[in-house]
């Protein structure tokens, strides 16, 4: 079985990228990241080549979303993106994880090999958990949450209980 490996990632290293691109939006303070803000206002002027596109759910069908950084494109469905506009935690997290992949994973970052069945990646190889790990970090910021408890957690950072523990796990 074919599967993608990414360059080695520690949580550490992931936390202080989702950092910088909280500083970058001067939101290195604030509790709640509005990801949807960012990714349709602050990436563009940053990035004018960048391009967020909403797709009906019979374009993406399954995909909540998906991306491709050699176009410098994020696609999300169109339920999700309205869901984290409305500050659903979950779709709010898949488009921060979607930036992760746009922000790492490159052709240079990303090779593929030829796994046995039933043999696991290195947890902190795996593209996918790093993207989800991002999105967690960004979205809950363990400078600001230090102390909070879940509920806590979930209603100032606008993730559901299930993020909100995970990033407790994760301190």
């Amino acid at each position: 079985m074919t599967k993608c490996i990414a360059a080695p990632l520690s949580r550490r290293n992931i936390r202080a990228m989702a950092y910088f691109i909280r500083k970058i939006a001067g939101q290195e303070n604030n509790l709640y990241f509005d990801i949807v803000y960012f990714l349709d206002v602050i990436l563009p002027k940053i990035d004018p080549g960048f391009t967020l596109i909403i797709e009906d759910e019979s374009e993406l069908g399954e995909c909540h979303g998906l991306t491709y950084p050699d176009r410098n494109e994020i696609h999300i469905r169109s339920d999700v993106y309205e869901r984290a506009c409305k500050g659903s935690g979950r779709d709010r997290l898949t488009m921060a994880h979607e930036l992760f992949h746009l922000l790492q994973h490159e052709k240079e970052n990303i090779s593929y090999a030829r796994i046995p069945d039933g043999a696991k990646i290195q947890t902190f190889r795996d593209p996918e958990w790093q993207a989800t790990a991002f999105g967690g970090e960004l979205l809950v910021p363990w400078h600001l949450t230090k102390g909070m408890n879940a509920d806590e957690i979930a209603e100032k950072c606008g993730v559901s209980i299930a993020a909100a523990n995970t990033q407790i796990r994760n301190r």
